[in-house]
This record gives structure tokens, sequence and C-alpha cells, in this order.
């Protein structure tokens, strides 16, 4: 005990151990389970002239919601080896379209009528642990 900070070598050895493992568990990548819920957008031609007005884009996607029918489409922009995705504020719904630029996908939402739908469009890469949001719009509001 000489060396002035009251623990033995045992309890310093154990102390020191513990504090590195927490450290060290605070640098590992730890994998939370998401309340996100994501779904395969269903492949389509587009959603013609419906959503008019009411789209959140830019260069990399464009995302629209028909409130007839209450479908979130998303059409994937660019060739740049990432998803576009549609995402529905409220609920955390994500609307996925993996099939590559110029493509477009519609997922089916079911909302009470008159109930006001913000909406916006992001892309991701899909692989590895961390899996950010890129490229993302502003949120768009529309009546269901």
């Amino acid at each position: 005990m000489g060396r002035g900070h009251g623990l033995s070598e045992d309890e310093l050895v154990r102390c020191t151990t513990a504090l590195l493992t927490t450290l060290a568990v605070g640098l590992v990548p730890v994998s939370v389970a998401s309340a996100e819920e994501v779904q395969i957008g269903q492949k389509v031609k587009g959603p013609g002239k419906t959503c008019a007005g009411n789209v959140a884009e830019n260069d990399n996607v464009k995302v629209c919601f028909r409130r007839d029918g209450e479908y979130l489409y998303v059409q994937d922009k660019a060739a740049d080896g990432r998803s576009a995705y549609g995402q529905l504020a409220d609920r955390d719904r994500h609307c996925r379209n993996p099939y590559g630029k110029g493509t477009w996908v519609r997922c089916d939402y079911s909302y009470r009528e008159g109930s006001t739908v913000a909406f916006r469009g992001y892309t991701r890469d899909n692989e590895g642990s961390i899996n950010i949001m890129r490229n993302e719009t502003r949120y768009t509001s529309e009546l269901a």
C-alpha cells in the first residue's frame, strides 16, 4: 500500500480492467433494435400526374404522397449505389426503392381521412453497421 493511492495491487488491477472494459465497450458499434419499419416498395411506372405539387425532391430522390389510395411513391434519381427512401414522419415508416436510377416504387399505408401526412426522401448505402441517411429532402405535408 505504500504507493499513496490507498488500493492494493489486486484492487488497482480490477479497477483498471473495469475502466478499460467500459471504455472499450463505448468504442464498439452496438446494434440497437429500432422501431423503424422499412418496407421494400412495389416497382411501378410512377405516380402519373396524381402527385403534382406535393413532392419532396432533390438531385438523388423524389417522393410524393397520393391521398387517393394513400400511397407513398419513391423515385431513385441518381446512379450512386444507394437506395432511395421515402419516410412518413409521424410513424417512422420508410419505403425503400432498391431498384436503381430512374425506377419508381409504391408503398401502401393507411391514414385516417383528413389527417395531415408529412413525408420526405433520403438515400442510404445499406451496407455495414453504420448506415446513415444522406441526401435528405425537407419534409412536405399533404392531407390524407
